[in-house]
């Protein structure tokens, strides 16, 4: 095993592991769900209201409002899409729009692979059965459920969003083509997935990024083939969503272990 601490992140399309130290944010929401737990000190969770809570692991509901401060912990960080089968396994022990604090006896079998996670020695495999051991730990599943009802216009109109990038589809446009006026679609996709069509698009657009990283491509061109005007609105997308820069974990001389890893569901 190495020696090094710097932590990994394992990027699998609609879900994300990551491992790090010393990681603060700015005030964010995002669509993602979060499940965070320290492998040493408790964390900060500074509320939109300015309460503090202290966890040693918690879940984070999509579009929570926060902050994170962890500047002493080593922190084990999952994100998920809401709208997928691994966070509706969750859904009947966490529902609700509030933060659910999480014991560190979910971790304990798993704290072996969990500090070779922090040290860099897992592959795209390895990672990913970690990600699923730790929903199973919470009580989730790796077994696909049946989704969520949906509006199957929403469902058409987020797949006609999707073949579009990395441009945008006119509202106007996409009213038409599933039939409503632009304030009912509006309306409908917001209820439907949580967040609205905008800040949907511009989640798409850094999953697009992050694909074009993984081929290669550095932060300029990434940002250009994911429909960004330049890297500066990438990356302030970017820590608009998540808190932090993109260059804390994608910068060049990073030393965090980064994988862009196929997904297998």
């Amino acid at each position: 095993m190495t020696s090094n601490r710097n932590g990994s992140l394992f990027y699998f399309g609609e879900r994300i592991l990551l491992s790090c130290s010393g990681l603060e944010t700015e005030p964010h929401s995002h669509y993602a769900v979060s499940i965070l737990f320290s492998l040493t000190k408790p964390f900060e969770i500074i509320l939109k209201d300015g309460g503090k809570e202290v966890h040693s692991g918690v879940l984070i509901p999509p579009n929570f409002y926060h902050t994170l401060i962890a500047r002493d912990s080593e922190m084990i960080v999952l994100q998920l899409d809401p709208r997928s089968d691994d966070y509706s396994s969750l859904k009947a022990n966490f529902s609700g729009e509030k933060a659910h604090s999480l014991s560190e006896s979910y971790l304990e079998k798993l704290k072996p692979s969990c500090e070779r996670l922090m040290t860099g020695d897992l592959d795209c495999k390895s990672a990913e059965n970690l990600f699923y051991q730790i929903l199973e730990s919470l009580g989730g599943s790796r077994q696909r459920k049946e989704k969520t009802n949906m509006d199957s216009r929403m469902t058409k109109a987020a797949d006609l969003i999707k073949t579009n990038l990395p441009h945008s589809i006119p509202v106007s446009r996409l009213a038409k083509e599933v039939d409503l006026s632009k304030d009912r679609l509006m309306h409908l996709f917001k209820e439907n997935f949580g967040l609205p069509l905008r800040q949907y698009l511009l989640w798409l657009r850094l999953h697009e990024a992050a694909k074009m990283l993984q081929s290669g491509g550095n932060l300029t061109e990434a940002s250009h083939a994911a429909g960004f005007s330049d890297q500066a609105h990438l990356s302030r997308t970017f820590k608009k969503m998540f808190g932090v820069q993109p260059s804390r974990f994608l910068g060049q001389g990073n030393k965090i272990k980064v994988c862009f890893c196929s997904p297998h569901s």
